[in-house]
């Protein structure tokens, strides 16, 4: 039976290894502490992102919802959808009933405006659990998180629950077509998928592409790309990276640049 890990330190083989558990730093603390990095700024920005996307009587599922870094935000701009479910293989991170922003304990019935439900659940089998249909899914930077076949079957397990029309909201890094996805930058992942193979197996499960969009990436790959760019581009992009501090301007530069990005999301539509 495969293990499920706080990190892969490289004592197990990898194809004993379920999942990990690290979950990606709190960017509200991390903002307000002052310390901060491009993927603290990149995870606020998609998270907004796909709280703006939700609809009024949507039900939402948060794939590997962890501490639910969408709360707070859904809480002011996402208040008239129906239900959010967040769905998370590890109890222990499940923070609910807490303010991730100040640690504050709350009555999430009192607190948000629609209704929550959580499941503990391998999200490779998650599709028997959840009772309600689903109009948006959300699954940011998670994936890398557990072993391919696992990965795999979790995006069929997000098709089966999702009606017709439904948009997936999917992040996650975006590794060389030569490398192996083995071959991971952080200890907390366990496989790295590439573009082009994330968009087959979407396609494998009735989803149709809508956009590709880089996240963030190397400065390096990018000042590659803006020489081959026109002009009036080239002096616009360098009027950004001249005036933005690094870490606000990386999660922008690369938003035309998917295949060049490290990080990349994924929005498609469910046939």
């Amino acid at each position: 039976m495969r293990k499920i890990v706080l990190k892969n330190d490289g004592s197990i083989p990898v194809n004993d290894i379920l999942c990990t558990t690290y979950q990606m730093r709190n960017f509200y603390l991390q903002m307000r502490d002052g310390f901060f990095t491009d993927l603290d700024i990149m995870n606020y920005i998609q998270h907004f992102k796909a709280v703006k996307m939700m609809k009024k009587g949507y039900n939402v599922l948060d794939v590997c919802c962890g501490r639910s870094m969408l709360l707070p935000l859904m809480r002011y701009h996402a208040k008239d959808i129906n239900k959010y479910i967040g769905v998370d293989i590890a109890e222990n991170n499940i923070k609910i009933n807490k303010d991730i922003r100040n640690n504050k304990l709350i009555n999430p019935k009192k607190h948000y405006p629609f209704n929550t439900e959580i499941i503990i659940s391998n999200v490779s089998e998650m599709a028997d659990k959840i009772k309600d249909k689903i109009h948006f899914c959300v699954y940011t930077s998670a994936i890398e998180h557990m072993h391919k076949d696992y990965g795999e079957k979790s995006l069929k397990e997000c098709s089966k629950v999702m009606v017709k029309g439904a948009k997936l909201f999917l992040s996650c890094p975006n590794t060389p077509e030569n490398q192996n996805g083995y071959d991971v930058r952080y200890k907390a992942h366990v496989y790295e998928w590439k573009l082009s193979e994330l968009k087959e197996e979407l396609l494998k499960n009735d989803f149709i592409i809508v956009k590709e969009i880089g996240l963030t990436g190397d400065l390096r790959n990018f000042k590659k790309a803006l020489n081959k760019m026109p002009l009036y581009l080239q002096q616009f992009y360098k009027s950004i990276i001249d005036y933005l501090p690094i870490e606000f301007a990386k999660p922008i530069l690369f938003i035309n640049l998917p295949k060049q990005a490290s990080e990349v999301l994924i929005i498609a539509r469910k046939k």
